[in-house]
């Protein structure tokens, strides 16, 4: 790794260029495999990285770059100014090392995905090269993942990454309301990792079921507390019709409209102790007044 004074004049380098993407599937395929990585989902990466798509990666200063679908790279040292033609593309000296991952996804026209570029990304010392051919342009093995042992790659036979602690999988789903099949990255029990739109909606199903579960509880509280104060009011008229007759049971249309539960208790409980229904009246005002 280079010293910031020690790096090579970029002055003449061609490190970006117009050219456009082959195909709509392709574009989103890129996003899909960059954008879950900001999208609030937990992916177990603790250690500073970078996702990007159609990003340069430049080894030395002779040399003419070539642009990855996607890669990922972890553990990565560049600053946080992007404005800075150092960093707007991936130089090597800048950045400290290759990326972990690089993904090519197959369009219409193959690009030597299985050629050329299993040397090229050999030679740039990274980790992991993958082909994802959804049309099978290359064959039937719509992916092939290739770990590079020796200086050279040789087939992986799962899509698992254990220095990035991440895998791949093919997913069939719908992504920005196109149904199919795509490329995704996941855990170590194959489970996808979310988009920021898969958690949104995640969020709200678990916040819908929790607006319910709390509407039935209310409701069953309320249920609860009209039971009890159905049977407090009628032990209060049973107690009235005991203790003081016709002019007791009179006295219980004022106990009807109260909705303190609590002090309905206290006026039942206070029926055993007063001698008169103006005791129990001044009890009751007493206790609704406080």
């Amino acid at each position: 790794m280079l010293l910031p004074h020690e790096y090579p004049d970029i002055s003449q380098m061609v490190l970006e260029d117009d050219t456009p993407l082959d195909s709509f599937f392709n574009e989103k395929q890129q996003r899909l495999l960059t954008t879950v990585f900001y999208s609030g989902a937990d992916t177990g990466i603790t250690v500073p990285f970078l996702a990007a798509a159609n990003v340069g990666l430049f080894p030395h200063v002779r040399h003419a770059g070539i642009a990855p679908d996607v890669f990922l790279s972890l553990n990565i040292t560049a600053g946080e100014d992007w404005w800075q033609r150092g960093v707007r593309s991936y130089l090597f000296w800048e950045f400290g090392k290759p990326p972990e991952v690089v993904i090519e996804i197959v369009s219409p026209t193959p690009g030597n995905e299985l050629g050329s570029k299993l040397t090229d990304y050999a030679n740039l010392h990274i980790e992991y090269y993958v082909v994802y051919d959804p049309l099978g342009k290359l064959g039937q093995t719509p992916l092939r993942v290739f770990e590079l042992q020796g200086g050279t790659y040789v087939p992986k036979t799962d899509p698992w990454f254990p220095k990035v602690g991440l895998g791949l999988t093919l997913w069939e789903g719908e992504f920005e309301e196109v149904t199919g099949i795509w490329l995704r990255w996941c855990y170590g029990n194959g489970t996808v990792i979310p988009t920021g739109d898969e958690l949104a909606a995640k969020n709200q199903v678990q916040l819908s079921q929790a607006e319910a579960q709390l509407s039935q509880t209310e409701a069953r509280l309320a249920e609860e507390m009209l039971r009890r104060k159905q049977t407090l009011l009628q032990g209060i008229e049973l107690g009235l019709r005991l203790k003081f007759g016709n002019d007791g049971v009179a006295m219980l249309a004022e106990m009807v409209g109260i909705s303190d539960v609590n002090l309905l208790e206290e006026i039942f409980s206070a029926l055993a102790t007063v001698n008169s229904l103006d005791e129990l009246r001044l009890k009751l005002h007493r206790d609704a007044g406080s």
